[in-house]
């Protein structure tokens, strides 16, 4: 909520300042149109009429004035902390030291998305607030000033208000929580099953993915209902009161202008001034539901933001500069959940295979290798300094960990793999790819473009972006043999001997190329040697040719 204000403040408070204005003015309508009765229309004094009919238009343009400028500054500071928020958001969610309490993209939209948008409207919430609780005492000291039995009538009413208000907002905040993670929910399965498309074809499983999708979408619209209902009850039961403040100062107006006790134009300035306090009551009543549910969002926003970071960084600067480094890379008994103090050695300009049956130790190889993770023990040294005395950008300039499941953006092709795209594209054999991507970029993400195309664009990326470590983890999973076996000699003929590149695959064609194949078993390097050395091995056999 801080976060929210902090760009906006003069935004909310001029906000503030005109909606005040505003509501005073409307309040003081009732009181001159009560005064000229009682002082010019009485009397039958028609210059007096004129003056009074004058006042009331000056107030009625400073009225407008007020009103018609508060929109458009209040629209700006609302949409300026909706932007802070979500630039914040999105720059942890992009972080490089990572989160201990990773989001689901799903998750990660609404956050950014309807959540931000909720906590900024925060500051046109407080606004509209604050002119209903200072239109309430004027409105409540005029009519006290108009007559101390109407106030105290009014008063009563009131605090009726304020007590039930609370009472209904707390439910609102549970419910409005409840019904962002439901949508959160459905928003992570809709982009999922999206992202599975292809697959949900080949499987013949879409009516299934729509049931699932039916159920989860009609759960959010559950919650939404369920919090809506709170809010309306709570509408309701403002206007409630509201009515009977209008009816009872209506009725203690007229039985006290009756016994003389007031003048018709006192009756008639209480009576416009009971219907008035029905809208700074609206207000307070919606403004509390708008904060009860902001809160809700809030929390949220704020659970990304506090949680913690996967791994500390170095300030750049302080640590090495990765462009004087070498381009070898070294891991020393690095030791994980699944890993047992794994040793791996590679030289500037090789080329290396890593095998590794078991899937999380693979995983966590990788977020070593990355510092997505630091490991229990062991080191990873990138030419001959360690990863974690380095900065995590010029770490992560030096070592590149390119992931499994390639993901496309949708921008044009000179924007993936840089204006000289040539090497690259025919190391991974996407040049007929790269022919349809020109000029339209990877649409929708590149759902549109088949496995094997998405991977091949992916691994033209890794490679014109020419890092000096490249560690790769199986890229070429989704290609048939022949394909395989030209991006294999392709990846060799461009890094090999010139930049340090691990491949982690169990593909013989990409094993067969590279200059040393290592094993990993139990946690340890099990056994080192070329592809054809170590088709002996019982346990490399396994893993490779089973």
């Amino acid at each position: 909520m801080r976060l929210a204000f902090r760009n906006s403040r003069t935004g909310l408070f001029t906000t503030s300042f005109l909606l005040c204005v505003h509501q005073v003015c409307e309040a003081t309508t009732p009181v001159i149109v009560g005064l000229a009765i009682d002082r010019a229309i009485a009397p039958g004094s028609v210059p007096k009429v004129l003056v009074w009919v004058a006042v009331l238009a000056a107030v009625y343009v400073v009225l407008s004035a007020a009103g018609n400028g508060a929109g458009p500054i209040g629209a700006r500071a609302s949409t300026r902390a909706e932007h802070d928020l979500r630039q914040r958001v999105v720059a942890r969610l992009l972080d490089p030291r990572g989160t201990t309490e990773p989001q689901s993209t799903g998750s990660a939209l609404s956050v950014a998305g309807s959540d931000a948008e909720k906590v900024g409207e925060t500051v046109d919430v407080m606004a509209v607030g604050i002119s209903g609780l200072v239109a309430l005492l004027v409105a409540s000291a005029a009519l006290m000033l108009t007559s101390v039995t109407l106030g105290l009538v009014a008063l009563g009413c009131v605090l009726v208000a304020v007590v039930v208000v609370p009472l209904l907002a707390r439910p609102i905040q549970e419910r409005s929580a409840a019904q962002q993670q439901a949508a959160a929910d459905s928003s992570g399965l809709a982009v999922d099953l999206v992202e599975g498309l292809r697959v949900l074809h080949g499987l013949g499983a879409q009516r299934h993915a729509a049931d699932r999708f039916r159920a989860s979408s009609q759960a959010a619209r559950r919650a939404r209902v369920r919090a809506g209902t709170t809010e309306a009850a709570l509408d309701g039961v403002t206007l409630v009161i509201a009515g009977f403040l209008l009816v009872a100062v209506a009725g203690v107006g007229a039985h006290l202008t009756i016994d003389g006790a007031i003048s018709p134009g006192e009756l008639v300035a209480g009576v416009g001034l009971a219907q008035f306090l029905v809208g700074p009551v609206a207000r307070l009543s919606w403004a509390g539901a708008g904060i009860a549910t902001v809160r809700a969002s809030a929390r949220r926003i704020a659970d990304v933001l506090e949680a913690p970071y996967a791994v500390k960084d170095v300030a750049t600067g302080h640590g090495h500069d990765a462009r004087q480094l070498g381009s070898g890379l070294r891991v020393t008994g690095l030791v994980t959940e699944h890993l047992d103090g794994l040793d791996l050695e590679v030289g500037p300009g090789e080329l290396v295979a890593v095998v590794c049956d078991d899937l999380s130790a693979r995983r966590e190889l990788l977020d070593a290798l990355a510092r997505r993770r630091d490991p229990d023990g062991g080191t990873v040294l990138v030419g001959g300094v360690s990863s974690t005395d380095l900065a995590l950008d010029d770490l992560h300039r030096a070592v590149a960990v390119v992931p499994h499941e390639a993901t496309l953006f949708t921008e044009p092709l000179v924007d993936v793999v840089g204006e000289t795209p040539g090497p690259a594209l025919a190391a991974a054999r996407a040049d007929d790819v790269a022919a349809s991507l020109v000029d339209d970029g990877s649409r929708h993400h590149g759902t549109t473009l088949s496995g094997g195309q998405r991977q091949r664009i992916s691994l033209a990326r890794a490679l014109a972006a020419d890092p000096p470590v490249l560690v790769l983890d199986d890229p070429t999973t989704a290609l048939d043999a022949v394909t395989e076996a030209a991006v294999a000699q392709g990846l060799h003929a461009l890094r090999a001997g010139r930049r340090t590149t691990i491949v982690v695959t169990s593909s013989p064609a990409v094993l067969a190329v590279a200059d040393r194949v290592v094993l990993v078993d139990g946690g340890r390097a099990a056994a080192v040697g070329t592809h054809a050395a170590l088709v002996a091995d019982d346990r490399y056999a396994a893993a490779v040719l089973s």
